[in-house]
């Protein structure tokens, strides 16, 4: 088939998805785009590449430098994400004490650019990274934020899925490369097979969660198309999950995927009360992986990797004997600039620029502080989401669901404060807005006619609306 033809269908197999999707998985505002075009950055590759402009990263410096171009978009995107915020009323105090560990997580972030070599380009990625925050509180904010989590990870899922495949298939200039071995990788739409494997398992976990959901919905009783659409899907999520060959990936999206289906047994939610006993537990299993060789030796070989997972420990050994200040670090997003990731990239061929460990990450850059206060974020996420669960909330276990998978996927790849979907789907999980106003659901109301809304007077904003409304 010409790739032109293949691109084509593609193309309109998006537009008849989404165009179906306005009346199930409907975009409930126009502000709804915001957050969905930078999901979608995060979740592919910058703007600026599928331009032909990209920055060629090929020496430390372009690192620092940055492309201007992508700079210029997410500056947009998160100025017209605050504009939405503010015209909609939302009452920010409310917001940081329901929110109190994640945003003293960033402000530790905002205060640790201070000590860092490059605080200029510290400050800009911590900026980028507080965008972010700002597009999934405007998921937050709608009327029904289930619906709007619903219909931004659908039309995420109908852009990214079918077209990595194709890319993959017919234009492999794009959705292949030659790996640090020479040997041929795929990443689609993303620039790396990681990558790939990421959005794969991510898709697929919504996917899953999605098809449950509207199981026994009347809609979708009444058109099996919809089923047979989601099953299309689902079956590509697998397919680029196989040629991603992201072990990593593969294991998140399993682990989901029981997660989900264990929710569903009466049993198995009543076992949420004592979360933190798994936790526990979990940690334990995690020691003794690397407390017995025989363990570890046995797990690695089953998921097809060698003792160093594929060079990691060896980095992470390394990294470990930096010299640098153990209680702060290097400053906020810092490590992987200047002398250190010369010498990095002189050592290892394939040019590190993370530390494949979202926690060792941390560490680096913010110090046992930035670990502790990222660990009581977690530890408090995990705490609420017990109580949705617990009150059986499918939309907690979409979250808890992302929530469980990104902890273990940061494992081996370090995602936490980056521009990636992981850390956007942990947001989701992790952040809270308390209940809407009565005015602030007219704001909602009026951005679903075509408009952001306008600004409430502080009387307005202070309207109660019955305990019963939908978050």
């Amino acid at each position: 088939m010409p790739r032109q033809l293949a691109l084509f269908i593609c193309v309109v197999f998006m537009l008849w998805l989404s165009t179906r999707d306005r009346k199930l998985r409907p975009m409930s505002s126009a502000a709804l785009w915001i957050p969905l075009l930078w999901f979608l950055i995060l979740g592919s590759r910058p703007v600026s590449y599928w331009f032909g402009a990209g920055l060629r990263v090929e020496t430390p410096d372009d690192y620092l430098d940055g492309s201007p171009f992508d700079r210029i978009v997410f500056l947009l995107l998160l100025a017209m994400g605050i504009v939405v915020l503010v015209r909609r009323g939302v009452n920010w105090r409310r917001i940081f004490l329901s929110n109190r560990w994640v945003f003293a997580f960033f402000l530790y972030c905002a205060v640790s650019i201070i000590w860092s070599d490059y605080p200029f380009v510290s400050f800009k990625r911590w900026i980028k990274d507080l965008g972010n925050v700002v597009m999934v509180l405007i998921i937050l904010t709608e009327k029904d934020r289930v619906k709007a989590t619903r219909a931004v990870l659908a039309r995420f899922t109908y852009i990214t899925i079918p077209l990595s495949i194709v890319l993959i298939k017919y234009y492999g200039e794009l959705g292949r490369y030659l790996n640090s071995t020479w040997q041929t990788s795929y990443c689609g739409v993303t620039m790396e097979k990681n990558a790939l494997g990421c959005i794969a398992f991510l898709s697929g976990i919504f996917l899953v969660w999605d098809l449950m959901e509207k199981r026994t919905s009347q809609e979708v009783k009444a058109d099996r198309t919809d089923l047979l659409n989601r099953m299309v899907l689902l079956s590509m999520v697998c397919w680029l999950l196989v040629k991603a060959q992201s072990s990593t990936s593969l294991v998140c999206f399993v682990l989901g995927l029981c997660i989900m289906l264990a929710m569903r047994l009466p049993f198995a939610r009543l076992q949420v009360r004592y979360l933190g006993g798994y936790a526990l537990g979990t940690v334990f299993l995690v020691l003794l992986f690397y407390a017995v060789p025989a363990v570890r030796e046995g797990l690695v070989a089953f998921l097809g990797k060698d003792m160093t997972l594929t060079g990691r420990t060896d980095i992470w050994t390394d990294l470990l004997r930096e010299r640098i200040n153990p209680l702060l670090g290097t400053g906020y997003q810092s490590f992987w600039l200047g002398p250190r990731v010369e010498h990095y990239w002189a050592k290892w061929v394939f040019h590190p620029n993370q530390a494949h460990n979202g926690y060792l990450e941390t560490y680096i850059n913010g110090g046992l502080i930035g670990v502790c206060l990222l660990m009581t974020m977690i530890v408090s996420t995990g705490s609420n989401l017990r109580k949705d669960l617990l009150l059986g909330s499918s939309y907690g276990t979409l979250r808890f669901s992302f929530f469980v998978t990104v902890i273990c996927y940061n494992w081996t790849e370090a995602m936490f404060n980056r521009l990636t979907p992981i850390w956007f789907v942990l947001l989701i999980a992790a952040l809270n807005y308390p209940r809407l106003t009565r005015a602030m659901a007219g704001n909602i109301a009026r951005d679903s006619h075509g408009g952001f809304g306008r600004k409430l007077s502080r009387e307005q904003s202070n309207v109660a609306i019955p305990s019963g409304a939908v978050l």
